[in-house]
């Protein structure tokens, strides 16, 4: 089996894999792989190059054959930093997803490159943190907090921005000897322009961040409202399995928490309006249900981005 420090890597059908993140590791977002038959499709490139180039190993490891294309599903750079492993092949993505690209990630990385020497700082401080520190769940978190760091750092040495060479507005099919796939612009719901994979056949999605399981959903790119229609459109679609952008795969049904979520912050946000509450929303409450969920940070600036939002 393949490994790598960046993902594991699981089938979820005859010829589909799910390369899923590991924490310590620098792809930060999920993967996929896709046998058409007659060559492989890559659905997204990790957060940094180191990853990406673990992604283009795995996808010749489990199928032996030409790699022809790579689906961008959104602009944000954790889903296609590794784009430079694939300057050969042809990068997909819509048209909205290339410029947000193009305006975003240079303008990232010559900021990241300006606080190296800050980045450096804050590697010693920690090494030297975990040299004196004996509790094991306090050694394990800053353990995982070096690791980021190291892996962004490469990424900063290392990154190649690279774009989209093909675009499109609303929907592609792609055909391979084996399968055909549709990409589907869904319109605004994580960011402005969001895209899925959608594999009629396997009754499969992928669906990048449009749905995050056991993790919070960032809200502040998107539209909330108009993600909310989104995720019922694909409902409408009624795959078996949805391949998450953050978390593992699940089954369809779980559209339904992340609609919740998206209406219970909407909900919060409207009632700390009337109370006239708006000025810190720290003090407010995880709901119970998503207590357990990753990056607690994200559900703080969700609800800033919805109480500012609600006051324009």
């Amino acid at each position: 089996m393949f490994h790598s420090r960046h993902f594991n890597c699981e089938p979820v059908a005859e010829g589909i894999y799910v390369l899923e993140a590991k924490e310590q590791g620098g792809a930060m977002s999920n993967a996929g792989l896709i046998d058409m038959g007659d060559h492989t499709l890559i659905f997204d490139t990790f957060n940094t190059p180191q990853a990406g180039k673990d992604l283009r190993e795995a996808a010749l490891y489990f199928f032996n054959q030409p790699i022809k294309y790579i689906i961008n599903s959104h602009w944000h750079g954790d889903h296609v930093r590794g784009n430079q492993h694939f300057m050969e092949e042809i990068i997909v993505s819509t048209s909205t997803t290339r410029e947000l690209m193009m305006k975003t990630q240079p303008d990232w990385l010559n900021r990241m490159k300006n606080l190296l020497p800050n980045l450096n700082e804050d590697i010693f401080k920690l090494n030297t943190s975990l040299d004196h520190e004996h509790n094991e769940s306090k050694q394990q978190e800053l353990t995982s907090e070096l690791c980021y760091l190291l892996e962004i750092k490469e990424s900063i040495l290392t990154l190649k921005v690279t774009l989209p060479q093909l675009t499109f507005d609303r929907k592609m099919t792609l055909h391979g000897s084996k399968r055909s796939v549709e990409l589907l612009t869904v319109g605004a719901a994580h960011t402005v322009c969001d895209t899925i994979l959608y594999s009629p056949s396997d009754s499969i999605a992928f669906v990048g961040d449009i749905v995050a399981v056991d993790n919070h959903p960032l809200l502040i790119d998107g539209d909330p409202l108009s993600w909310l229609e989104t995720l019922t459109y694909m409902e409408s679609l009624k795959v078996d399995l949805i391949v998450p952008g953050h978390g593992p795969t699940t089954s369809s049904h779980y559209i339904q928490q992340i609609k919740q979520y998206i209406n219970d912050l909407i909900g919060i946000s409207k009632q700390m309006i009337l109370d006239n509450d708006v000025m810190d929303v720290s003090h407010i409450e995880i709901p119970e249900p998503y207590l357990h969920w990753k990056f607690d940070s994200i559900f703080y600036r969700n609800l800033e981005f919805l109480t500012k939002a609600a006051n324009r």
